[in-house]
């Protein structure tokens, strides 16, 4: 049964020797990811009003739905990390057998 401690920075989930760090705060990637999608969706708009750009605008549309779809990829991306702790343990050595 995994242990799970919560800190109001992270939420720290210890399974064996490895443990799962959940940072809860945003990075700057996933705020220009959502800048980048407004931008698509606003100019791919306006391309569409006109006829012989409508197909640079449904290709805007396209590049903003993509990065709309990567948002949960990019959150689990930067809120996550896995570590391995029997290396950063003193004991570690990587040739003895585990139980």
């Amino acid at each position: 049964m995994p242990d799970i401690f919560d800190d109001k920075d992270y939420l720290d989930v210890k399974a064996g020797r490895f443990r799962l760090y959940f940072r809860k705060r945003y990075r700057l990637i996933t705020t220009v990811n959502d800048l980048l999608i407004g931008l698509f969706f606003v100019t791919g708009s306006i391309l569409n009003f006109f006829q012989s750009l409508s197909i640079v605008g449904s290709i805007l549309y396209l590049c903003g739905s993509l990065l709309l779809g990567s948002r949960p990829v990019l959150r689990i991306m930067h809120d996550t990390s896995l570590r391995n702790e029997m290396k950063e343990s003193e004991n570690y050595n990587p040739y003895k057998k585990q139980d």
